[in-house]
C-alpha cells in the first residue's frame, strides 16, 4: 500500500528520505492491522514509529522550505497541523485498548487519518517541491 515510486520523489536527497522512511514506517503500521498478534504495545510502537518518522520528515522540509518565505511558512503551518491531529487521535484511542477488537477498530481509524491525509498530502506535493526544484536551478 504505502510504498516509495518515482512520483513521490521530490529531487531533495533529504526531504526524499525523510519521506521513504515514512513511508515505511507506515507500510509497517499497515501490515499489522490483520495480526492474530495485534495488541495495545504494538499499536503503541508502530504508531510511535510513524509519528518519530513524521517528525523527522517534516523537520527536513521545514529545512528545505524556512528560505522560502510565506509559502514555506504555509506548508509547515500544514505539518503542524498533520502532527497535531495524529497526536491527538493516538492519544485518544492507544491508551484505552484493551481488547483486540478495540486494537483493530483503533488502528483502522488511525490508518484513515494516515491514507486520507498523510499520504495524500506527501503525494500531492512531489509535484511542487519539483518545481521547486528546477526553479531554484534556473535562478542559480
Amino acid at each position: 500500500m504505502f510504498r516509495w515510486n518515482m512520483s513521490l520523489e521530490t529531487g531533495i536527497e533529504s526531504v526524499d528520505h525523510g519521506r521513504r522512511v515514512l513511508l515505511e514506517a507506515m507500510a509497517d503500521f499497515f501490515q499489522i492491522l490483520d495480526a492474530p498478534s495485534l495488541n495495545p504495545k504494538l499499536v503503541a510502537e508502530r504508531t510511535g514509529a510513524i509519528y518519530t518518522a513524521m517528525k523527522a520528515a517534516f523537520v527536513a522540509e521545514d529545512t528545505f522550505l524556512t528560505p522560502r518565505g510565506e509559502e514555506g511558512t504555509k506548508h509547515q503551518a500544514t505539518h503542524a497541523a498533520f502532527l497535531l491531529s495524529y497526536v491527538e487521535l493516538c492519544k485518544k484511542l492507544v491508551p484505552k485498548l484493551k481488547t483486540l477488537k478495540q486494537a483493530q477498530q483503533a488502528c483502522l481509524e488511525i490508518y484513515r487519518l494516515v491514507d486520507t491525509g498523510l499520504y495524500h498530502h506527501i503525494q500531492d506535493e512531489a509535484l511542487a517541491y519539483k518545481h521547486m526544484v528546477k526553479h531554484l536551478e534556473k535562478t542559480g
